[in-house]
């Protein structure tokens, strides 16, 4: 896209996702791998759910909660978790999601992971929410102090994602008030209502952040970005399903249209980061790369959305297989599964490193895109990328490596836990994975 645009309305959506550019010449080629026997289904569940007890909820609970202050330790020193200074939003409300969503799934963990929830919700609630002006602050001390009272679309995403996994686990009414809240100042702060998405990044007092030398978090400063429109999907979703406003249900739509069209580059059929305002795109080397990360998990939380508001999941198959192709194409390690890091468009990767979170987002979705296709190289991508997590990034102390190699050693970053990292992603995809599978068989 190289020209100002105005999103089409949802009612484009249907029609844009038959067209044949969606990537009918990206289809998969026909892999030689053979189709699972059923009782693989069951094996492969079986190990997700081991994995998600000793390197997830073994490692993280009770462990990284703050019993003194409220909330979780976002880092590690000598194997215990120990505060950092200052608590950041995102890392608070992932844990504060995945502790909810533990106490709902799991009976054996319910009480333990209600309590670990309920801290991040105390604290998130009690120290980070700005009470006059709306929205939550990027930072506060362990007492509760700003340390950044900025506020970002992407770090307020996921505090909407936790409170709404919070009310489900907990029916708690305050959590669903907050989260209508905030999705009100979504409305009424963050959107771009002439050229639709969301504008990201703010001072205290709602004056957009401009200064490109200050301090950032996603993105470069005074853009519109795929990853915080990714995430809006995804905790626009979970409130969906605990409040089905019809208003949020058009956001929903119109951030579907946007993950599946106005982030597309057409000619690679792989979505970019970096928008201005207006939905041009940023034309910088740096910029003109594929995430094959984001977009294997784009693929599935799409049809997720999708699934939340009653569309059919149906019509976004074609399209989802086409943006894992790309992935599969050029990012995908066939001799020892996973995916790499980035690529320039149209060439093979060429950061080769392995992120935790790639691997774990790359397991829902090949498992989804195997559910709606019966394509066995999906499956087969699948096993073959969890055996890689098993064998390398997966500690033998628990929790995961943040970064490997591409061969899975250790590189300089021996990180498991961080502001960035913590139970989300890991958590969540060895959790829906089991499901999924425990749905096939």
């Amino acid at each position: 896209m190289t020209s100002a645009k105005r999103i089409p309305s949802s009612r484009a959506l249907a029609l844009i996702l038959c067209m044949g550019a969606l990537g009918e010449t990206h289809a998969l080629a026909a892999a030689e791998s053979p189709a699972p026997a059923r009782e693989e289904f069951a094996l492969q569940a079986a190990r997700c759910r081991r994995l998600l007890k000793t390197s997830v909820v073994d490692f993280y609970l009770p462990h990284c909660v703050d019993a003194r202050n409220g909330g979780y330790f976002e880092e590690m020193k000598e194997g215990k978790f120990v505060s950092s200074g200052s608590k950041f939003a995102t890392l608070q409300a992932r844990q504060m999601w995945t502790f909810s969503v533990l106490a709902r799934e799991d009976a054996s963990l319910r009480a333990v992971a209600l309590e670990a929830a309920r801290s991040g919700f105390e604290f998130i609630e009690g120290r980070m929410k700005d009470a006059e002006g709306g929205g939550y602050f990027a930072k506060v001390s362990d007492e509760g102090k700003p340390v950044d009272d900025r506020k970002h679309a992407y770090l307020n995403s996921f505090v909407l994602y936790g409170l709404a996994a919070y009310h489900r686990a907990t029916g708690d009414p305050r959590a669903l008030a907050s989260a209508q809240a905030l999705f009100r100042v979504f409305e009424t702060r963050f959107r771009d209502a002439a050229n639709g998405g969301y504008h990201e990044f703010f001072h205290r007092d709602w004056t957009p952040v401009v200064d490109e030398k200050e301090t950032r978090y996603v993105g470069a400063i005074g853009t519109k970005t795929y990853n915080t429109h990714l995430h809006l999907l995804e905790s626009f979703a979970e409130l969906y399903r605990e409040w089905p406003d019809p208003l949020l249900a058009r956001r929903l739509q119109e951030l579907i249209l946007i993950n599946t069209s106005t982030l597309m580059d057409p000619a690679h059929h792989c979505n970019i980061d970096g928008w201005r305002p207006d939905w041009t795109r940023v034309e910088t080397p740096e910029n003109l790369r594929a995430s094959y990360g984001h977009d294997v998990e784009c693929a599935w939380l799409v049809i997720d959305a999708a699934d939340a508001i009653g569309m059919s999941r149906r019509p976004f198959v074609t399209w989802a297989s086409a943006l894992v192709a790309y992935s599969v194409e050029h990012g995908y390690d066939r001799d020892r599964g996973g995916f790499f890091y980035t690529g320039a468009l149209g060439l093979a990767a060429q950061e080769t490193r392995k992120e935790w979170w790639v691997q774990a987002e790359a397991l829902v979705g090949l498992l989804t895109l195997y559910r709606e296709t019966r394509r066995p190289e999906h499956f087969a991508r699948f096993v073959q990328t969890l055996d890689f997590i098993e064998k390398h990034h997966i500690s033998s102390d628990g929790g995961w490596w943040a970064t490997l190699k591409a061969d899975g050693s250790l590189g300089l970053n021996r990180s498991r836990t961080s502001m960035w990292q913590g139970a989300y992603h890991s958590g969540r995809a060895l959790l829906w994975s089991a499901k999924i599978l425990e749905n096939l068989k």
